[in-house]
C-alpha cells in the first residue's frame, strides 16, 4: 500500500514499499511543450537536458551508484527516472535534491545541450520512421500548442537563452508543480526523505491556457525507400471519468497492438500488409488523442493499408465476441502487468505520470481496474479520424 504526502512546499511524495532487488525513483514535473511559447517551443526538452549539467560527472555519478537513469518531455509533463541498488537511495536522492535544486545554467553548458537537441532534431526530421510521430498531432491540431512538435524547430531552439532557462526553471520547476514517487525495499523513515525535499522553495507560475487548432490530412516526401503511414483521432473528455478513460485507453491500445495475436498486427500481418504497427495516445486539457503507426509500406500498399484499417476499426467490436480469443489475450495481459510489476522505475514512473495526469497515484487499484475492464468494447473511444504520410520523393 503506498503513503501519499502532501509537503509543506507542495510537493506531493509517494512512498511504496516493495519487496524488489532495486529501488526506483520518478520525479515528474507539470510543464510541458504545450504551455510553451510558441517562439520558446522546446525549452521544456532543452530544460530536461541541462537539468543533468547542474551535477558535475552526473553520468558517473548515477552509474556509481548501482544505477541508471532516464528522461523524456511530453506535452503536458516532463519525467525524469532513476533506479539504483537499495543501499545507494540516500545518496540517490541527495543527488537528486542537488540537481533539481539549481536554477542556475553557463552559457557553456546550455550550448552543449543546444548542439545536442539540434542534432537529435535533425536525426528526428531525417529518419521517417521517428518523424511520422509528430504528424498525427500536426494533422489534428493544426499550427497550434497541441500540434506543435514536442522538440521545437531549430529556430526556436536556437533562440533559447540562459536567461529563459533560468525564468523558466524558476517559474515551473517547483516543488508544488512536482511529483516524486519511490518505489521498492525503502529503508528510510519518511520523516528523512520529507525532509529533504522540503527544502526546495517556489510557488509555480500559472500556466497559459494551451491552444488547438484545426488540422488537415499531411503528406510529407522524404527520400526513403517505403511509406509510413499514420491514422490519429481524438475524443472530448467531457464528463466522462479520467480514471475510468485512462484505464480503458489502455486497453485499447492492447487490444490493437500489444503482442503478435493483437487484433491489427495479427489481421495485418495475416494479409501481408506490413510487419510494423504502433500506437501513440496522450491525456491532454479537454480531449484524448490516439495514433496509429504504419511503418515501411510499399507504396502500392497504400490504399489497401487504409481500406483494411477502416474495415478493423470499424469492426473492433467483433473481438468482444468471441471469449475463447479473450481469455487467451486475458492471460498474455496478466503476464505483462506481472513482468512491469518487477520494475521499481517503472512503477514509480507510473505513479508519478497518472499523479500529474488526472491525480491517481494507486497502481494496484488501476491495474484492477484494467481487469475488472478487460473486456469492455472500446468502441466509443474510436473516431473519424485524419491520414499523415511520409512519401519517397
Amino acid at each position: 500500500m503506498s503513503r501519499y504526502i502532501t509537503l509543506d512546499n507542495g510537493l506531493r511524495l509517494i512512498i511504496d514499499r516493495r519487496d524488489l532487488p532495486t529501488v526506483g525513483v520518478a520525479l515528474g514535473v507539470g510543464i510541458g511543450s504545450i504551455y510553451e511559447d510558441p517562439g520558446k517551443r522546446g525549452i521544456s526538452h532543452l530544460t530536461e537536458h541541462i537539468i543533468y549539467r547542474s551535477y558535475p560527472n552526473i553520468d558517473l555519478e548515477i552509474e556509481g551508484l548501482g544505477g541508471v537513469s532516464d528522461a523524456y518531455t511530453e506535452r503536458t509533463l516532463t519525467m525524469y527516472t532513476f533506479e539504483v541498488i537499495p543501499s545507494e537511495l540516500r545518496n540517490l536522492l541527495r543527488l537528486i535534491r542537488k540537481m533539481f535544486g539549481n536554477k542556475r545554467v553557463s552559457r557553456e553548458d546550455l550550448e552543449r545541450e543546444r548542439q545536442v537537441v539540434l542534432s537529435e532534431l535533425r536525426m528526428r526530421n531525417d529518419d521517417p520512421g521517428t518523424l511520422i510521430y509528430d504528424l498525427g498531432p500536426r494533422a489534428l491540431f493544426g499550427d497550434s500548442d497541441y500540434g506543435d512538435p514536442i522538440i521545437g524547430t531549430e529556430e526556436s531552439i536556437s533562440s533559447i537563452d540562459t536567461r529563459d532557462i533560468e525564468d523558466f526553471l524558476e517559474s515551473y520547476y517547483t516543488p508544488d508543480n512536482m511529483v516524486v514517487s519511490i518505489v521498492g525495499p525503502i529503508d528510510m523513515p519518511i520523516d528523512e526523505v520529507a525532509k529533504m525535499f522540503n527544502g526546495w522553495s517556489g510557488v509555480s507560475k500559472r500556466r497559459k491556457e494551451p491552444t488547438m487548432g484545426k488540422g488537415g490530412p499531411i503528406i510529407v516526401n522524404r527520400h526513403t525507400d517505403s511509406a509510413y503511414l499514420s491514422y490519429s483521432w481524438y475524443v472530448i473528455l467531457g464528463n466522462r471519468d479520467p480514471h475510468l478513460l485512462m484505464a480503458r485507453s489502455s486497453l485499447l491500445e492492447f487490444h490493437l497492438i500489444n503482442g503478435l495475436s493483437s487484433y491489427l498486427i495479427s489481421r495485418f500481418r495475416n494479409r501481408g500488409l506490413t510487419y510494423a504497427i504502433d500506437m501513440d495516445r496522450d491525456y491532454l486539457p479537454g480531449v484524448y488523442y490516439y495514433q496509429i503507426l504504419i511503418s515501411a509500406v510499399n507504396t502500392d500498399m497504400i490504399d489497401k493499408i487504409k481500406e483494411e484499417l477502416s474495415a478493423a476499426l470499424l469492426n473492433v467490436s467483433n473481438i468482444f465476441t468471441d471469449e475463447h480469443y479473450l481469455n487467451k489475450r486475458f492471460n498474455y495481459f496478466k503476464y505483462l502487468i506481472n513482468d512491469y510489476l518487477r520494475r521499481p522505475a517503472q512503477i514509480a514512473e507510473s505513479t508519478t505520470y497518472m499523479e500529474l495526469k488526472i491525480g491517481m497515484h494507486d497502481v494496484d487499484s488501476f491495474n484492477k481496474m484494467l481487469e475488472n475492464h478487460f473486456k469492455d468494447d472500446p468502441s466509443d473511444l474510436l473516431s473519424n479520424g485524419v491520414w499523415s504520410m511520409i512519401l519517397p520523393s
